[in-house]
């Protein structure tokens, strides 16, 4: 080879290189603007959907648009039903969502993936079982029925139709009975048992209903077959007539004067038959149907010949020849040379007759082995799908025992578990048992020993508190003596039987009270009164005093330390009111604080504490004040007793000008239990 022809050839492979780039550049583009333009498509239905507010409105629209998009947009089709279904997965609508499941299965059924298509509609099924939506429940039915049919698998197709036929005339449903019955007859036709077909047939036809009506053309032309294959032509050709009124389409009326003519030839009307297949000839024509134009010139050479007129003949077998010769169809090209051999024996041409017959045999050998090819595969098919079932079906009892063994282990490991847990739960409880009860002993003990101190102090602090008192009630005594002794001195001698009888009548009652623990309000104010009244006598008229009970108060039912204002209230007029010269005055007022204290403010107009501490500073041989410790001392102890604790607060009144005005105790008093 010279340099300039591997220059020539390297130019044209670099030619051939560009031109398969720039191929693959426009593939590439054609296939991005086909999935841009179906995401617009879909986007932009999308938002138009988000303006429907109302979800069923939504939804409803959605699926009209993807059964619209089913023939010239499978895949934008799926698109929306796939998001169809998650629409309504997540909005809970079940019925929305059986109905865009069923729309995939029949995008997969279209797209013959049986498998596919099988799951869709076994999937829509269970949720209308889950919903108990029968009519739906009944539609998938008849679509598995089809799936079934197209997978050869008659007998369960059968079974599905006959299951929804069986509901429709249950519930009335013609439509849904003409459209199980006319596949029911398809899949008889199918296993070429045309009698049965013929029954089902007629059974669609005689249901009234719009399906019928819509169905009748499809209905009587399939009838004809029917019959033609029962050699029933009577019947054929009566059914023949009833399509011919009402068929509209091109290739329906193609196919039922071809039918027509095959009628009319077995009847012996040759120049009707003649007729038919021209009729048959001019729609195969129009339609452009290579196959159905050679099978007509075949039809009507074959009339030709039944009538003598071979140069027809001949003439129909030329341009039927002129055809054959592109045509793959092999079964056309069969039923060509069986003709043409019929010409040929009518012409009395044995030679072409042996040569037509190589050519026949030829085909029917080519015909043969495309079925025993076709034979094998479908046995293999069957033999691996058996294989597949069965090796499947032995995986799933591998796996269901594999499944139960491990179960079995597990069910005795876990059993191993809990009787080792309850062992060492019961040795947990036995142990903490026993820990308890001695813990519970040893708080028995401490409890025991710690009521019995708790009971020797307050037998120690009653015993001193009543000592105490022991000693305050002869203080009071003392003191009371000195102011009648005072009173007998200052006052006229005839008063004093009056006053011993008052202070008779006080002392009587102090004793009765000496021993309680506590008295109610009423009878400490009561008292407190009988006290104030001795005082009025011997101050006389200069003395003037107050007790003041809040009306929310109800001194009957509140309950007191004995003995705890009268000491205040002494104090107050010993120390206060006492140097005082004229205009002496004491006001007690009780008020209640909270459901657990009360207040009690004693307040006088005497010369105030610091006045009264100068005047005892001047006097000698004063005896300290026994009543003010031996209150403190009973607070102290009365403190200790009780929750709420005894609070006493002394203030100095005076005036704007610093003077003294007078003394106000404010005594803080707990409610004490009954």
């Amino acid at each position: 080879m010279t340099t300039g022809s591997n220059q020539i050839l390297s130019k044209k492979i670099l030619k051939v290189k560009y031109t398969f780039v720039l191929l693959f550049i426009v593939v590439t583009a054609l296939t991005k603007k086909t999935a841009y333009s179906q995401s617009v498509n879909i986007d932009s239905i999308t938002v138009h959907l988000d303006t429907i507010y109302q979800r069923e409105i939504r939804l409803k629209e959605l699926l009209s648009k993807a059964t619209s998009y089913r023939d010239n947009h499978p895949k934008l089709s799926k698109a929306l039903s796939l998001y169809g279904v998650n629409q309504s997965k997540h909005f809970n609508l079940q019925k929305e969502e059986v109905l865009f499941t069923k729309e995939l299965g029949i995008y997969h059924r279209r797209k013959n993936q049986l498998d596919s298509a099988l799951i869709y509609y076994n999937k829509a099924i269970k949720i209308t079982v889950d919903t108990s939506d029968s009519l739906n429940y009944y539609r998938l039915k008849g679509s598995i029925g089809n799936v079934l049919k197209a997978q050869g698998n008659y007998k369960e197709a059968i079974k599905n139709f006959m299951t929804v036929i069986a509901n429709a005339e249950k519930n009335n449903n013609p439509e849904d009975i003409v459209v199980s019955s006319v596949n029911i007859a398809a899949v008889y036709l199918a296993m070429q048992n045309p009698e049965k077909a013929k029954d089902f047939y007629l059974k669609a036809l005689r249901t009234k209903s719009k399906v019928s009506k819509q169905a009748a053309p499809k209905i009587l032309s399939n009838l004809v077959v029917v019959y033609l294959n029962l050699k029933k032509i009577d019947s054929a050709l009566y059914y023949s007539e009833k399509a011919k009124k009402i068929i509209t389409s091109k290739r329906s009326l193609a196919n039922l004067n071809n039918n027509r003519g095959i009628i009319f030839k077995d009847l012996k009307k040759y120049n009707q038959a003649a007729e038919a297949y021209k009729k048959a000839l001019s729609y195969y024509e129009l339609l452009k149907s290579t196959s159905g134009i050679t099978k007509s010139y075949n039809n009507l050479a074959q009339i030709a010949i039944l009538q003598k007129d071979l140069p027809k003949a001949e003439n129909y077998l030329k341009k039927g020849e002129k055809l054959i010769q592109t045509s793959k169809d092999l079964s056309t090209r069969n039923y060509f040379y069986e003709t043409q051999i019929d010409y040929y024996n009518a012409n009395k041409d044995y030679k072409n007759v042996l040569l037509a017959t190589k050519k026949l045999n030829a085909i029917k050998d080519s015909i043969l082995g495309i079925d025993k090819q076709k034979a094998i595969k479908d046995i293999e098919i069957k033999y691996e799908t058996a294989k597949i079932k069965q090796e499947k079906k032995t995986a799933e009892q591998s796996a269901t025992l594999a499944r139960l063994e491990s179960t079995k282990n597990k069910n005795l490991f876990i059993g191993s578990l809990i009787i080792v847990g309850l062992v060492l739960l019961a040795a947990l409880l036995s142990y903490s048992r026993i820990k308890t009860q001695k813990k519970a002993e040893l708080i028995t003990l401490e409890l025991r020993e710690t009521q019995k101190r708790l009971a020797l102090e307050k037998q120690y602090r009653d015993s001193e508190l009543k000592a105490l008192k022991a000693q305050m009630n002869p203080h009071f005594i003392f003191n009371a003596l000195n102011s009648i002794q005072e009173y007998i001195i200052l006052n006229e001698k005839n008063l004093a039987g009056d006053y011993l009888g008052k202070f008779a009548d006080l002392m009587r009652r102090y004793l009765q009270y000496s021993d309680a623990g506590h008295i109610n309000l009423q009878q400490e104010i009561e008292s407190l009164k009988m006290y104030l009244d001795l005082e009025a006598l011997r101050f006389g008229e200069d003395f003037k005093y107050q007790v003041q009970l809040d009306e929310t108060l109800n001194p009957e039912l509140i309950k007191i330390p004995t003995m705890l204002i009268q000491p205040y209230v002494e104090n107050a007029i010993k120390h206060g009111l006492l140097h005082k010269e004229i205009n002496k005055k004491l006001h007690i007022s009780f008020t209640q604080n909270t459901n657990k204290t009360i207040s009690c403010t004693i307040t006088d107009n005497g010369i105030g504490r610091e006045a009264s501490s100068k005047i005892k500073s001047k006097v000698k041989n004063l005896q300290p004040s026994f009543s003010s410790q031996a209150n403190a001392n009973r607070l102290n102890l009365l403190n200790e007793r009780e929750d709420v604790q005894v609070g006493v607060q002394i203030r100095d009144l005076k005036d704007t000008q610093g003077i003294s005005t007078g003394t106000q105790v404010v005594i803080v008093i707990p409610i004490l239990k009954n």
